[in-house]
């Protein structure tokens, strides 16, 4: 894992105190998620697809990459090679249990980081470097709503609910969409593949 560094201020009579912190790295993720960042200036004639933006650096960005991928090509997919509803459901189980399981990982990173965030302020609070104990309590806040807002995301997606449906709905989407084509091409007398409607090259990948 990469270390996120949280610099505090220097006072007067202190040194500064820094909070060496673990997050997940893009790379460490495993999934390819489409960027809803913009694309710099320099960067915009170049034809690559791009991967999760992270937008606060902290790891609650790896939960919002996978609640925002879509998986509508790897239904379609799915479908074309089998169009059997039991085959789906195992596929969305599949992809639930995973999410799931990057929900854990996230909450207990954010763990590890209250515990020794917890250990440098009573440290701190010993030595009596109460500025130094405050800017740490800042992150300590930030981490907490960041446990709220993971708590929220999770029972939405158990719920298979708001924004959190994004995942599982596209690939149902998905995969009706693949039995509606086999279904029409079945009725002309053959069955033409066809590509899936997105751009993403990863329809047929088995989830990482």
């Amino acid at each position: 894992m990469g270390i996120f560094n949280i610099f505090n201020k220097k006072s007067d009579n202190e040194s500064a105190a820094t909070v060496s912190l673990p997050v997940v790295e893009p790379s460490e993720a495993k999934e390819e998620v489409e960027s809803v960042a913009p694309v710099k200036a320099e960067d915009s004639n170049v034809n690559k697809p791009l991967t999760v933006s992270y937008a606060t650096g902290w790891p609650i960005d790896v939960i919002y990459g996978y609640l925002h991928k879509n998986y509508e090509d790897k239904g379609f997919a799915d479908a074309m090679v089998k169009s059997d509803l039991a085959f789906r459901d195992l596929n969305m189980s599949l992809i639930r249990n995973k999410i799931l399981m990057v929900f854990r990982e996230v909450n207990l990173n954010y763990d590890v980081m209250k515990q020794d965030l917890q250990v440098r302020i009573d440290n701190c609070n010993a030595a009596g470097l109460l500025t130094t104990v405050a800017e740490i309590e800042k992150t300590m806040s930030l981490i907490n709503s960041h446990k709220e807002e993971l708590k929220q995301l999770e029972i939405d997606f158990r719920n298979n609910a708001n924004e959190a449906s994004i995942p599982l709905q596209s690939y149902d989407c998905g995969f009706l969409r693949g039995i509606a084509t086999i279904a029409l091409s079945g009725a002309k007398g053959s069955v033409v593949p066809q590509v899936p409607n997105s751009n993403n090259v990863a329809a047929k990948q088995a989830i990482a």
